[in-house]
């Protein structure tokens, strides 16, 4: 069943009418007629009947979706940037995972720096992809990604569990799975080259706690999914 993130809120037995670029994808791509979907607007769920009106292409609100596709916990990624196809990843995956927060950070390793001129642009196709995976997923909610924030700003974005992922993190340490009896979650992960000691001694001082990931080292982006897989699991 194909959904769509709507912006007006509506009530059953009203007409949505989709955008332009909605209209081609679901009567010239999908060529649907007559056909349930699922349509989410800032407060509910609807199951719609789609149809063409004229020049127009409309659903008709026929009954409230009571499920939400959202875990019972607050996930926040705080994501170093990395290079530009593996961040896209990241963002598509941690989407799909229930994420409901993306943060991306500069930090001393990262080889992949932020550029002023095409932060607008960049943020569109940010928006763009976690829109796309939300809708593919069922979610009820699509996941903000922030500008991208200073290694020495993070603290701002701090949950009641705090956690930071630590390649020499002893396998003895506290894992991601020890630390889900909160209601949100903030884990951080560091880019290619991982974080020096200062950054994760500032990590503590700003209230993170070090986790492992386990024994094997992890490459970033597999870093994230990983995290973000045991914190939803848990959250189900």
């Amino acid at each position: 069943m194909q959904q769509y993130f709507i912006e007006p809120l509506m009530k059953q037995g009203e007409i949505y009418t989709f955008t332009k670029e909605q209209a081609h994808h679901l009567r010239d791509v999908l060529r649907l007629n007559h056909e349930t979907v699922r349509l989410v607007d800032p407060k509910h769920a609807w199951f719609a009947e789609c149809y063409s009106e004229g020049k127009d292409f409309v659903a008709l609100i026929k009954e409230e979706d009571p499920r939400i596709n959202e875990p019972s916990i607050d996930i926040t990624l705080a994501m170093a940037l990395i290079r530009r196809e593996k961040f896209e990843l990241v963002l598509q995956k941690a989407a799909e995972l229930g994420v409901k927060r993306i943060v991306p950070f500069e930090s001393s390793r990262c080889v992949v720096r932020a550029k002023s001129e095409k932060s607008e642009k960049q943020k569109e196709r940010y928006r763009s992809i976690v829109l796309s995976a939300s809708e593919q997923c069922k979610r009820n909610v699509v996941p903000e990604v922030t500008d991208v924030v200073k290694f020495s700003e993070l603290d701002r974005y701090r949950s009641e569990a705090s956690l930071a992922a630590y390649e020499n993190a002893s396998v003895h340490s506290v894992k991601i799975s020890e630390r889900l009896n909160a209601r949100s979650v903030t884990v951080v992960i560091g880019p290619e080259g991982g974080f020096s000691e200062d950054e994760v001694n500032e990590l503590i001082e700003m209230g993170y706690e070090p986790v492992t990931l386990g024994s094997r080292i992890l490459r970033a982006e597999t870093a994230a999914l990983y995290a973000c897989s045991v914190i939803a699991e848990g959250a189900f």
